[in-house]
């Protein structure tokens, strides 16, 4: 606690978290009582931004904290309801895209849930700083694709990375498209060319077939064909352009749609689909053996660099 009070525009988002849920408070002391001074600089900073231009009333705040309460109480549910039936609910996209992906009021608080857990959760932390990372020793990008943007932040940082992009963002929600061109706005990130297009990624028209770097965090464990989709995605990039992706095992949510059983199951997806794995990172959900891992539905998280020979 004494540490978050150096921070306080973070500080207010984590005081009104466990203001409405007092038990977070604990969760959330764990994991950052642990960090290094560049996480506490990093969530600062983030918290800074969306501060000053997104939340900026005690309202619009306390929705924010909210959200995110509101999220982690939909995916408990989820993860109750999997333990027992061994299956996600829904079972189909068409189901998630109805009662998900085309209601703003769901959608919204669940992006802003979303955006907040990359502060707050030890796995989505790790990955958007897996993220960042590669973004530093990656080659100069030019033009960039991102497969369901969502939230937003994976966006802001290839844009403060590479700001001459000319940056293509799709997503099938409308809501998504809206959050994460708030989001842009908040951290002033705005590169030469940038068009959104609301869509079906497997459908939609894209124009070109050399995109130098393609995101998509999160979003395999939404589809039915994760293959195809990694497939079509390999497709529109340019010989060794390069695919941040992230996904997970075991990980019920209220429009997660396929179901991952393991690492090694993403991975033999991965190299179906025509891309070779330069480096990717399993990010456990709960402390446990490898033995456990292998024998169990151990919950992951996942997220991997991918090139195209």
């Amino acid at each position: 606690m004494e540490k978050l009070t150096q921070y306080p525009e973070f500080k207010k988002i984590v005081d009104l978290i466990s203001a409405q849920n007092p038990l977070q408070r604990k969760q959330i002391n764990n994991f950052t009582n642990m960090q290094d001074e560049d996480y506490w600089e990093y969530a600062e900073s983030i918290c800074r931004r969306i501060n000053l231009s997104l939340l900026q009333s005690e309202q619009e705040m306390a929705e924010a904290a909210s959200s995110y309460n509101r999220m982690t109480m939909d995916f408990l549910r989820e993860q109750i309801r999997f333990s027992k039936t061994g299956i996600y609910c829904p079972d189909d996209a068409r189901s998630a895209e109805q009662n998900v992906y085309s209601q703003p009021g769901v959608m919204r608080y669940y992006m802003v849930g979303l955006f907040l857990s990359y502060l707050l959760w030890p796995n989505h932390f790790e990955i958007i700083r897996f993220f960042k990372d590669y973004l530093k020793e990656a080659p100069a990008v030019e033009r960039y694709l991102e497969i369901a943007p969502g939230h937003g932040l994976f966006a802001v940082e290839a844009i403060r990375r590479f700001p001459g992009l000319d940056a293509t963002l799709l997503d099938i929600s409308e809501t998504s498209i809206r959050v994460t061109s708030e989001i842009l706005a908040a951290f002033q990130a705005a590169p030469p060319r940038l068009r959104f297009i609301n869509g079906d990624f497997l459908s939609v028209p894209i124009e070109g077939n050399d995109f130098d770097f393609i995101s998509m965090g999160e979003v395999l464990e939404h589809v039915h064909d994760p293959a195809g989709f990694l497939g079509r995605a390999c497709r529109l990039l340019r010989r060794r352009g390069a695919i941040f992706m992230s996904t997970c095992a075991n990980c019920p949510a209220i429009d997660h749609v396929y179901n991952f059983r393991n690492a090694d199951e993403i991975r033999d997806v991965i190299r179906s689909s025509g891309l070779s794995i330069v480096k990717d990172k399993v990010l456990p959900v709960e402390i446990m053996s490898e033995e456990q891992r292998k024998e169990g539905m151990a919950a992951i998280n996942y997220c991997s660099i991918l090139i195209k020979e």
